[in-house]
């Protein structure tokens, strides 16, 4: 059984907006957007092929990044995505409608969690929303190439606000598809970059804990 992640500070208390929290990074997971990655693939790959069909979401592009992050890297999956998702599966000559998450990109991920549908204008990014509060929650890697800046700055929940602006630099993942060949890369950025940012967190973390 995995030891239960640590409350954020002392006493578990939420941390004031902009305090860094002092919890390990989980690195070895990381908890994706299944859309922003299926609807890029669309995008960037299919492209016209998938017009016709009035969303640009296809499997592959998920299938693609899960087996990449699972094999390639050796991380663990949970993905995210909207509750009774009905998306496009298939090769671009013979692609289908199906209901749900296909089975083999099921079984590459820890688990799959599901967005609820709410109609409120307001929810309309519910899926971003949960893609984070699960990345707080384990304080683990998230990958969406969204921004967040908005959520950074509005989200009601001053601890979601404090992990999203101490946090995100190190924790959240980017990606691209090659158009040409339709291959899922990561964007890793600046290694001596990254090392500083994930040290001054580490930093912060050892004097939160000390006091």
């Amino acid at each position: 059984q995995r030891p239960r992640s640590q409350p954020w500070g002392r006493g578990g208390e939420a941390p004031e907006d902009g305090q860094t929290q002092s919890r390990p990074y989980e690195m070895t997971c990381v908890v994706v957007n299944f859309n922003n990655v299926g609807t890029t693939y669309g995008k960037r790959v299919l492209k016209d092929r998938v017009l016709h069909v009035g969303s640009m979401f296809h499997w592959e592009g998920v299938r693609r990044c899960v087996g990449h992050l699972t094999a390639r890297l050796g991380l663990k999956v949970i993905g995210v995505i909207f509750e009774n998702w009905r998306a496009l599966d298939g090769p671009p000559d013979c692609m289908h409608e199906v209901q749900g998450v296909p089975a083999d990109i099921q079984a590459m991920c820890e688990r799959v969690e599901e967005t609820p549908r709410i109609s409120l204008s307001h929810q309309r990014s519910a899926d971003d929303e949960m893609t984070i509060k699960m990345a707080c929650r384990r304080n683990c890697r998230m990958m969406d190439n969204d921004n967040y800046r908005d959520w950074a700055k509005h989200h009601p929940d001053p601890e979601i606000r404090a992990f999203l602006k101490s946090s995100r630099q190190v924790l959240q993942m980017n990606y691209y598809f090659d158009s040409e060949f339709g291959r899922f890369e990561t964007l890793d950025g600046n290694a001596e970059a990254l090392d500083s940012a994930r040290a001054a967190s580490s930093s912060a973390s050892s004097t939160a804990g000390s006091r």
